[in-house]
C-alpha cells in the first residue's frame, strides 16, 4: 500500500533523473553522448516492466519452498537490475571539456551498455520463471 501511494515520487524521481542538459550535449558534434543516450532510451521504459514484474512475483503464493527461493532470487535480480539504472542515472555528468568528455562517455557507454545487459537479462529471467510457475500451477 505504501508502494502505491509513493508511486506518483517515484516516477517524479525517474522523469526529473532522465533530464540532461540535451541542448548543451545533444548536438551532431557529439555522436559519442548521442549513443550513450540511445542505450539509455531504448532500456530507460522496460523500468516500467521490472516493477510490474516484481508485482506479479511478489503475488505469487508458494508453499514449496525451492519455488519460493527461485521467486526470491528473480526478485534480486530484478531489484539489482532497477538499482544499477538509478545509479547509473544519478552518477552521469559528462564534463564540459571536450577531451575530459570523450573519454567519460566512452566509459558511460560500456557502463550503461552492462546495464542494459543486466536489466534484459533480469526481465526475461522473470518472465520464464512467471510462465513456468503459471503452467505448472494447480488448476481449479
Amino acid at each position: 500500500m505504501y508502494l502505491l501511494k509513493s508511486l506518483p515520487f517515484y516516477v517524479f524521481i525517474l522523469l526529473v533523473s532522465c533530464k540532461q542538459p540535451v541542448e548543451k550535449l545533444a548536438t551532431e558534434e557529439d555522436p559519442l553522448y548521442l549513443e550513450v543516450m540511445e542505450i539509455h532510451d531504448a532500456v530507460m521504459p522496460e523500468m516500467s516492466t521490472i516493477h510490474s514484474l516484481k508485482r506479479e512475483l511478489k503475488a505469487i503464493t508458494l508453499s514449496d519452498e525451492t519455488r519460493r527461493t527461485l521467486v526470491q532470487n528473480e526478485l534480486k535480480k530484478l531489484d539489482d537490475a532497477d538499482e544499477a539504472m538509478m545509479s547509473w542515472m544519478a552518477a552521469f555528468a559528462p564534463p564540459d571539456e571536450q577531451a575530459q568528455r570523450t573519454k567519460y562517455l566512452e566509459t558511460e557507454k560500456q557502463k550503461i551498455q552492462a546495464v542494459s545487459d543486466e536489466m534484459w537479462a533480469a526481465i526475461n529471467s522473470a518472465k520464464v520463471l512467471l510462465d513456468s510457475l503459471q503452467n505448472n500451477s494447480p488448476k481449479n
